[in-house]
């Protein structure tokens, strides 16, 4: 690809909660209830009124390996309606990041830019929680050096990839392999501190969806979408989900990265490659979709409703 301003090799993996894991909840299921109907005509008058077994389930934050009930579509229907959903992400006032040098940062350079960049965007994701009821924990990030792999990490050691970041929620750190993401690829420095803080932004999801509940709703969802169909994860609803989960992870993570001053956000060289579909390949995701919520986030003004991926059109998340 021929260097513009940026340029940056490869695609970039989104982080997300993996079902195998030793994180990631085994959500236990359980098949829908049944209900009795009372015959046409019945005098009954609570005949119109919803059981308990009839009423859709409403979204709550729960405790991982708690089940979740509901089938595969009420599911959905909780997620199109979590509290992430909806409403605003705050700004933060004050975001300073570290001056970074271009493609060959050392493993220190890249921790201070990260903990730089994680502090502002803690503060976007600790209020936006409290401001829903939601719980927060703000994850510590620990860079690390391939191929070995950090020995006091709570992740399955062969769950780690040397160029993604691997969060690991139990012991609430995320785990940044040095070399990785779009900031270590920049060719040019004043772009790379912004990139760093996009890489990062959309990596934190992963905590934001633990936090939140959301992730185990969604792993939740697959977990009866497998039970229902002898296809499994090469089900085309196995998969919309995956889609749908990701791309709205793609979307929060633009989103918050814009709610700090301009000074830190992400530069408009590197908002610009970020939306360009020739920048992505297709590993499961259509690149015209990638680009489509990356630009919603972007321009979101934090407004959450626009991440929605739950009530998208199917083309939208292709």
């Amino acid at each position: 690809m021929a260097v513009l301003v940026i340029a940056v090799g490869g695609g970039l993996t989104a982080l997300i909660l993996t079902r195998n894991s030793d994180d990631s909840p085994p959500v236990a299921t359980s098949q829908d209830p049944t209900t009795s109907e009372e015959p046409s005509g019945s005098e009954d008058p609570t005949a119109d009124e919803p059981t308990p077994a009839e009423e859709t389930p409403s979204f709550e934050v729960v405790v991982p390996y708690d089940e979740v009930p509901g089938s595969p579509e009420e599911i959905h229907e909780i997620l199109a309606d979590n509290p992430l959903t909806r409403g605003s992400l705050p700004t933060v006032g004050s975001c300073e990041l570290p001056a970074t040098p271009a493609s060959t940062q050392s493993p220190e350079e890249i921790q201070a830019v990260l903990d730089a960049g994680g502090a502002c965007l803690n503060s976007v994701w600790s209020t936006a929680s409290s401001d829903r009821g939601l719980p927060w924990t703000s994850p510590s990030i620990a860079v690390y050096t391939p191929p070995e792999v950090p020995s006091s990490a709570s992740c399955d050691p062969e769950s780690f990839d040397p160029d993604s970041a691997r969060m690991c929620n139990l012991d609430s750190t995320l785990y940044w392999p040095a070399g990785s993401g779009i900031g270590a690829e920049i060719a040019d420095a004043e772009n790379v501190p912004g990139a760093y803080l996009w890489d990062l932004s959309v990596a934190e999801i992963s905590t934001v969806n633990w936090n939140s509940s959301v992730g185990i709703y969604y792993v939740s969802m697959l977990n009866k979408i497998e039970e229902q169909e002898a296809e499994g994860q090469d089900s085309e609803a196995y998969q919309e989900a995956t889609r749908r989960y990701t791309l709205q992870k793609l979307c929060l993570g633009s989103a918050a990265s814009m709610q700090v001053p301009s000074a830190a956000e992400p530069t408009k060289a590197v908002r610009t490659w970020l939306t360009d579909e020739a920048s992505w390949k297709d590993n499961g995701l259509d690149p015209a979709s990638r680009v489509h919520w990356i630009q919603a986030g972007l321009t979101s003004g934090g407004d959450l409703s626009v991440c929605n991926t739950w009530e998208a059109d199917a083309d939208l998340v292709a």
